[in-house]
């Protein structure tokens, strides 16, 4: 599971675009979802509004007919029970008669027999009663449901008679309000679990995408690689078959010794490029498989760096390059010693092999982490958009002066690998005509 999540986050990073597309769809849904909520809400405050005035036409009507009714109890009470029982939405209606020189109201009808003959003080009603025209009205609930309370004063002959308070329900209407916004909700999360199989869906499609792209770039490496080693092969091969057919001809005119030993010279330099390429493409295997060993260890790179430098001075000396080593007492460092060799000499080689006349220099330093050997060169130096895929395998700069330089593109791949395996790094600045900088970072003891 974690793998799987791993390996998740991994393709998000290498492809940051399906990120915008989650987030779209994200932004989609929202808007859907916050815009049905936002026209439901409007909605219910609509209705509410609504049932007010529907409220207050009621209580308009039932005032009229009680007037006449008003001091016969027993009729208006009838009344009152007969119209609660038409409308299922009225929870009660009461009427009230004031009491003098009090603020409280006396029931003297109602459809809630416990509320008969009681006195109730009620900011409402007082309101209500002092405001004869208009009425008052006031949302309220309690633990079951909302409701309308509206108070109207009951007139005849422009004479206060007392009031009629009115409780209209809202149930039926808040449980309509709740079914559409369960819905809504319902409706969301469906949208939400469809576009998540649509954004499933393009991954794994833009998976595919990315699969083909690389299945590309693995074709044509393949196809750089043949032609790579074509003419790596062909070269050595066929020096190899000259010199061959030379020391036929040599024994035959019975040679001098000098020159069968030229040619076995120059025979064993062919080789000893065949075999590198053969090690270079092992390498990569290797590395590739995680199956390359390396044994970490802390080492003194001061002694390692003399032999190294011993060796190449002989490789400089033969392009007439001057090779400068500057010694400088540094920590140790954790690395295979083996790893470090091959990748000082192949940094070491490139500089020597791309570097027509100058110098090449190298020199060590160190910060708090990490030491750092760099390999300064004067050579044809590297553009901009070569140093951007110098790294990659089979990949070698083109151009008029390194065409006819011989090489596999895989030495720096190679080099960059195994420095990050021991923890470290190959840095690289150049510029074209003037030379190239190559610093390799190994971790400190």
């Amino acid at each position: 599971m974690k793998a799987a999540f791993k390996a998740g986050i991994e393709f998000i990073k290498k492809n940051p675009s399906i990120i915008f597309s989650i987030a779209l769809i994200a932004i989609i849904t929202g808007i859907i979802f916050f815009n049905s909520y936002y026209i439901l809400d409007k909605f219910q405050e609509s209705v509410d509004a609504l049932l007010r005035k529907k409220a207050v036409l009621v209580e308009d009507i039932l005032q009229v007919f009680i007037a006449d009714s008003f001091e016969n109890k027993e009729n208006l009470q009838n009344k009152i029970d007969e119209v609660k029982n038409k409308d299922s939405e009225i929870r009660n209606i009461s009427i009230l008669i004031p009491n003098e020189g009090e603020k409280t109201f006396k029931v003297v009808a109602s459809t809630n027999s416990n509320d008969l003959n009681q006195n109730v003080e009620s900011n409402l009603n007082f309101l209500a009663w002092n405001n004869e025209e208009t009425g008052v009205a006031y949302l309220n609930s309690d633990n079951s449901s909302r409701f309308w309370t509206v108070s109207k004063v009951i007139k005849k002959n422009n004479e206060r008679l007392g009031l009629i308070s009115l409780e209209f329900s809202l149930e039926q209407y808040d449980a309509f309000i709740k079914d559409k916004i369960n819905k809504v909700y319902w409706v969301s999360i469906i949208s939400i679990f469809i576009v998540l199989l649509l954004v499933l869906n393009h991954a794994r499609l833009f998976h595919y995408a990315v699969r083909v792209t690389r299945l590309e770039e693995v074709d044509k490496m393949k196809d750089e690689f043949i032609s790579m080693a074509s003419h790596e092969l062909k070269t050595p091969l066929t020096s190899l078959r000259g010199y061959v057919e030379l020391l036929h001809d040599g024994l035959r005119k019975k040679e001098s010794v000098e020159e069968t030993e030229h040619y076995l010279q120059n025979m064993g330099i062919s080789i000893e490029r065949l075999n590198s390429l053969v090690s270079d493409i092992l390498e990569v295997s290797r590395l590739e498989q995680n199956r390359l060993p390396i044994d970490i260890q802390e080492i003194d790179l001061l002694p390692l760096m003399e032999k190294i430098v011993e060796e190449m001075k002989i490789l400089a000396s033969q392009k007439q390059l001057d090779l400068f080593y500057s010694p400088v007492s540094i920590q140790h460092v954790m690395a295979d010693p083996e790893r470090v060799k091959q990748i000082v000499i192949n940094l070491i080689s490139n500089a020597v092999k791309y570097t027509p006349k100058g110098k090449i220099d190298i020199k060590m330093k160190e910060d708090e982490k990490f030491v750092y050997v760099t390999i300064a060169d004067t050579g044809l130096g590297i553009s901009s958009e070569g140093l951007k895929n110098l790294f990659a395998k089979f990949y070698r700069v083109k151009t008029d002066n390194t065409i006819s330089i011989a090489g596999t593109g895989l030495g720096l791949w190679i080099s960059k690998q195994l420095a990050i395996k021991m923890g470290g790094d190959i840095d690289v600045e150049s510029i074209e005509e003037v030379g190239s900088h190559f610093t390799l970072k190994l971790k400190k003891a």
